[in-house]
């Protein structure tokens, strides 16, 4: 997270020293896309700040205790997911095309939940039964190896998939960092920002 954590921090220092943000946040009316503004970049940082110190410690040792870490871990990916889409829309910047590892790791955390949303279209309409149920049990658990059980309709049989739970986070990191990096480029090219103004310390 330490690129995505840097990214955030030049957004927030590009912000602050711009002579525009007042016109557009703070008038009469538009208060809204300022609170817009603050929430995605507190959840930015806090997600941020939270999955950094969880990986560099691991899950626990007790099942209970990992088994809530992990649900933990994973919502909080998908709250800095949709924090960044509102960073963007905030700050006027096109909205992020999201990628395959973007979508892995809400997929991973969508079919574990045991019951996979139901499509409107396509392969799986609405009302249709899904194709996977799954779920992530009580056994040791750790970035480098995550084991869960899959039922598959289709095939009607039982597997035990593995998964590089770090591996996939880090890819994600990469796409949303790029992501971060695009709506900072937009801000240097549509924010002007006061002269010999210096970066602001960290909120």
């Amino acid at each position: 997270m330490d690129r995505l954590l840097s990214l955030r921090q030049d957004i927030y220092d590009h912000f602050h020293s711009s002579t525009i943000r007042g016109d557009l946040f703070l008038a009469p009316g538009n208060r809204d896309r300022f609170a817009q503004y603050e929430i995605a970049m507190v959840l930015i940082q806090d997600t941020g700040e939270a999955l950094w110190t969880h990986m560099h410690r691991d899950f626990s040792t007790s099942p209970m205790a990992a088994y809530i870490e992990f649900w933990g871990v994973m919502q909080a990916v998908i709250i800095q997911q949709d924090a960044l889409l509102e960073l963007a829309a905030a700050l006027g910047s096109p909205k992020p095309s999201t990628g395959k590892s973007w979508k892995a790791i809400r997929d991973f955390r969508n079919v574990l939940a045991g019951h996979p949303a139901k499509k409107i279209s396509g392969c799986n309409p609405l009302g249709a039964k899904p194709t996977l149920r799954a779920f992530m049990g009580r056994q040791q658990k750790s970035y480098r190896e995550l084991i869960y059980e899959v039922w598959d309709a289709s095939a009607e049989q039982i597997t035990h998939p593995q998964a590089n739970l770090g591996a996939m986070i880090g890819a994600y990191e990469a796409e949303a960092a790029d992501h971060l990096a695009k709506i900072l480029d937009h801000m240097r090219r549509s924010w002007p920002v006061e002269p010999d103004h210096g970066a602001l310390a960290a909120c």
